[in-house]
């Protein structure tokens, strides 16, 4: 018990000591927070789902380990991307999608206290395409409300970028409006969609750099099975929302990345040393040390 404790003391300190890193980075200290902070969420989650019968230190180092091996191929997949920009090259980008679909599978598995084959799945904007293994093959499709509400949002301002949505699997969209970025930023990601302005929507580099914060919500996609219990109590309760859940998957995973985003601009001394816009812009090729906020 104090060992499995100790280990937990210290997958939480990996995560969130990559936060205060020197300027620069490199692929060692992303590995360890991703792998860190898929073992952390997996396993606090793992004890959450935890049935009662369940030991609960089995239980904790099943999700940890799972959760970190699904982290690790998070981070392979953010890589995929750091080779795909110089080629320019949209069969990586898919790749890179694809195994980053069967990293955030694996956590959420993990979160959820279940083997890490259970299920899969790949968020494609607004819609979550589920896999289910056990016995024969069922695929389901559930909507993310989060994600559906700011898609509706942006489309109502927004051009919608059929091409570069096909090329990459993410939902892109054009504005001309400088106003509608915040201080002098050229793109953004909005929770499932990412918006370019408009001069700069073919540029790689910057749609490389805006799949990797697609890719940073995921890291927190586990962060969504802490609510398994509450949403099955619910569905006991309700007849309609038992029906209606069928084809919803709440997206709670944006509460976390944000409030650690903001706190993260809030710290930082300038525009990269943002955990989160580090890791962005080295895996796209597009960090500069220098820039400012």
């Amino acid at each position: 018990m104090i060992i499995t404790k100790r280990i937990v003391f210290i997958l939480m300190i990996i995560p969130f000591s990559v936060f205060n890193q020197a300027p620069k980075t490199n692929d060692g200290k992303e590995a360890m927070y991703n792998i860190g902070i898929g073992a952390l969420i997996g396993g606090v989650g793992a004890l959450i789902n935890k049935n009662p019968e369940q030991n609960w230190s089995k239980v904790l180092l099943k999700g940890i380990s799972q959760g970190a091996l699904g982290g690790y191929l998070s981070f392979e997949s953010k890589r995929i991307i750091r080779y795909a920009e110089p080629k320019k090259d949209y069969t990586l980008i898919w790749s890179s999608k694809i195994l980053n679909a069967c990293g955030t599978s694996i956590k959420d598995n993990a979160a959820s206290n279940q083997d890490f084959w259970t299920k899969g799945h790949i968020n494609i904007g607004f819609s979550r395409i589920e896999f289910s293994y056990l016995k024969k093959l069922k695929i389901n499709y559930k909507i993310m409300p989060v994600a559906l509400f700011n898609t509706i949002w942006i489309a109502s301002q927004s051009k919608f970028e059929f091409k570069s949505s096909i090329k990459t699997g993410q939902i892109i969209f054009s504005n001309n409006k400088l106003s509608f970025f915040n201080s002098s930023a050229i793109a953004t990601t909005f929770p499932g969609s990412i918006v370019l302005l408009e001069p700069i929507k073919t540029d790689f580099k910057t749609i490389s750099h805006e799949i990797i914060h697609i890719y940073q919500a995921n890291d927190f996609s586990p962060f969504d099975s802490f609510f398994n219990k509450p949403l099955k109590y619910i569905n006991t309760k309700s007849n309609f929302l038992y029906q209606l859940n069928k084809f919803i998957y709440y997206d709670f995973r944006y509460l976390p990345e944000v409030l650690l985003y903001n706190f993260e601009m809030n710290r930082a001394k300038y525009y990269y040393d943002n955990k989160f816009e580090k890791e962005a812009g080295f895996y796209s090729n597009s960090f500069d040390a220098n820039m400012i906020k």
